[in-house]
């Protein structure tokens, strides 16, 4: 049986490249959050969260637009079963943005605990990318893994290569198993630095049974 990422969706939704999970838009989807007070709560959230992972102040005056979506995986095809894995909170300018600001941020946050799961930040820059290597993008990754404590054990976790799915000319998306699921981190190649993590659990879809050939 196939495994699949379940995705958070916040590099998707604000729609800086694609994330890295191999599924299809029928095996997610994301239904806005109709009540401002939670949007609001979860969006405080995401702004102290870009403030400690990625030193960036989001109150700097620049209006953008605020979204919340409920976001849900398919687990059971032959039921079209979807399970509610993630809420995300998106702001994104809607004029062209100057050199340096922060076009757009995100977050995702577990829907019963609130607890973050992954978070984007995207500025807007024409620099040309820097020539770095996977070892040198692997450092950098790893470097704010243990600084920001995302895991435990940060030197249990494996490295499993560059997502191309989730890079461009302007990002690399590095993979790391943590355990049973995965850990993704993304670099800017214009900066160096990590501009996105989210953590991935990895499910196991029920899909239709074969017809016996006769």
């Amino acid at each position: 049986m196939r495994k699949l990422f379940s995705c958070i969706g916040i590099m998707g939704l604000l729609g800086a490249f694609l994330t890295g999970c191999s599924m299809g838009p029928e095996q997610m989807k994301s239904v806005p959050i109709e009540d401002p007070a939670k949007v609001e709560t979860l969006h405080e959230i995401t702004k102290d969260a870009m403030k400690n992972y990625f030193d960036v102040d989001v109150n700097d005056g620049v209006e953008r637009k605020l979204e919340g979506f409920e976001s849900y995986v398919l687990v059971d095809v032959p039921t079209e079963s979807y399970l509610y894995r993630n809420n995300v909170i998106k702001a994104t300018m809607e004029s062209k943005p100057q050199e340096g600001q922060i076009a757009s941020y995100g977050a995702s946050l577990n829907p019963e605990t609130n607890e973050l799961t992954g978070a984007i930040v995207v500025t807007y820059s024409e620099a040309q990318p820097q020539d770095l290597t996977v070892e040198q993008q692997q450092e950098i990754a790893m470097k704010f893994i243990k600084e920001k404590n995302l895991v435990a054990n940060p030197d249990s976790l494996i490295f499993e290569g560059i997502e191309k799915g989730m890079s461009n000319k302007q990002y690399s998306g590095l993979k790391f198993k943590n355990g049973d699921d995965v850990l993704l981190v993304s670099v800017s190649l214009q900066t160096g630095k990590v501009t996105h993590f989210e953590f991935v659990e990895v499910i196991e879809p029920v899909e239709p049974a074969e017809t016996p050939a006769k």
